[in-house]
């Protein structure tokens, strides 16, 4: 696939994304996985495409429903490439997706269907509390945990788990309005990375999983 052609399918998947064509964004990753690797696909066309997306959106020039409607769409998409949820590769360890003692899913929603869109299969724990989130890290043999606020005491809550989890090797990425309020603020309730943006939460996982 040459960077021409490549920029051209970004170019139709992020305009099919903002109008909401369904049936655009089939044929266009259809049209792709004919002759290229589905995960290629991901990483070469669905990737960027959302990170345009989230870019336009940090901008002003999106609404952030237009940024949830597009990680719906592609979700969508992502399950007809792989109808099993069988999505070969993935990331070295399990990765979950949790909302911290807040009422607020819009966060952790759009931060889950980017990861979808990049190929890993997170488990969504939706909101819970402190307690809640500890016995299913446990359970679940989780690796990296993305935490999603709004509310700076839902925040500060992440003082409260970072020390135990991360002593048992979880990467905890962070991310909402109270972190880009604060930039200190990640590293003081002990995450390893901080997301201002939906998109730096594949680029957050690939650093770490580079790490580990």
């Amino acid at each position: 696939m040459t960077a021409d052609f490549s920029k051209k399918r970004i170019d139709e998947l992020i305009s099919a994304l903002l109008y909401m064509d369904r049936l655009a964004v089939r044929e266009i990753l259809s049209k792709s996985t004919e002759n290229e690797d589905k995960l290629h696909v991901i990483d070469a066309i669905i990737v960027p495409a959302l990170e345009e997306i989230g870019r336009r959106w940090e901008e002003g020039t999106l609404a952030i429903s237009q940024v949830y409607m597009a990680g719906i769409i592609i979700e969508e998409a992502i399950g007809g490439l792989f109808p099993h949820n069988d999505l070969p590769g993935g990331a070295k360890g399990k990765i979950a997706t949790v909302v911290l003692e807040d009422y607020h899913m819009l966060g952790e929603r759009i931060v889950s269907v980017f990861l979808i869109g990049a190929g890993y299969s997170p488990i969504r724990y939706g909101r819970r509390d402190v307690a809640e989130l500890l016995s299913l890290i446990k359970k679940d043999e989780i690796k990296y945990l993305f935490i999603s606020t709004l509310m700076l005491p839902s925040a500060l809550k992440i003082r409260e788990i970072s020390p135990q989890i991360s002593s048992e090797g979880v990467k905890i990425i962070v991310g909402g309005a109270p972190f880009r309020f604060d930039p200190d603020l990640g590293r003081e309730v002990g995450a390893d990375r901080v997301c201002l943006t939906a998109s730096d939460a594949i680029t957050a996982l690939r650093e770490l999983e580079g790490t580990s």
